[in-house]
């Protein structure tokens, strides 16, 4: 099977499963409940350190912090020529903003009524966080895939990246601004646009995404 087939293949599951929970998390499902109140148990525990802590990791999924980060990262791909990883990587960040602000204010779900450690406006579904994180550091983790050659460069820049996501996502949910059903949206949402947006950059070789620009 073909590496795009497979691709466009993930990208519907991840479309229907993202489909699946939203419509679970609209409705309130004992699925959603559950879900959510076993991980809030587990997760939702504080003292000052683990606050301090985790109030910068949350920040680093803020607006302008990420923006701050696409816009580094988008001149130094121009600068080093890979024009289409510039944007790649613009248009992954700007569909999932575009679109998870969109599905916040249509499906209006309101924040934890637990104690917020941190503050938070807003709806809560989805995660703007954990999904802004997602479409930032996963995008760079697939350009860095292919842009770097040795393996141990693109295990670090992949384990740092993924840690980052997996972080932030926790933070909102640890500081108590969102469910963990918000988190898990968000990544679905994340992952089913930059699915998509990966077969837009496929090529007819057995390289998946032409990175550097057209070539004669």
């Amino acid at each position: 099977m073909k590496i795009s087939k497979k691709i466009s293949i993930i990208n519907v599951f991840l479309c229907i499963l993202f489909v699946f929970w939203t419509i679970n998390v609209i409705q309130q499902t004992p699925l959603i409940k559950n879900f959510d109140t076993t991980l809030i148990n587990q997760v939702y525990h504080h003292n000052n350190l683990t606050v301090s802590i985790f109030r910068p990791i949350t920040n680093m999924g803020d607006t302008y912090e990420t923006i701050l980060v696409t816009a580094i990262i988008f001149i130094l791909l121009i600068i080093k020529k890979y024009y289409y990883a510039s944007i790649y990587l613009i248009l992954n960040k700007v569909v999932v903003a575009g679109l998870n602000s969109l599905f916040k204010n249509t499906i209006k779900r309101p924040r934890p009524s637990h104690t917020h450690y941190i503050s938070a406006g807003g709806f809560s579904f989805p995660s703007g966080h954990s999904a802004s994180s997602f479409a930032l550091y996963i995008s760079l983790l697939i350009i860095s895939l292919y842009i770097f050659k040795k393996l141990s460069t693109k295990i670090i820049i992949s384990s740092i990246c993924i840690l980052i996501v997996l972080l932030i996502g926790y933070s909102r949910i640890f500081l108590g601004v969102h469910y963990p059903s918000d988190v898990l949206g968000a990544y679905l949402l994340a992952a089913t646009i930059l699915t998509f947006n990966t077969l837009l950059f496929r090529t007819k070789d057995l390289s998946i995404l032409q990175f550097k620009g057209i070539k004669n």
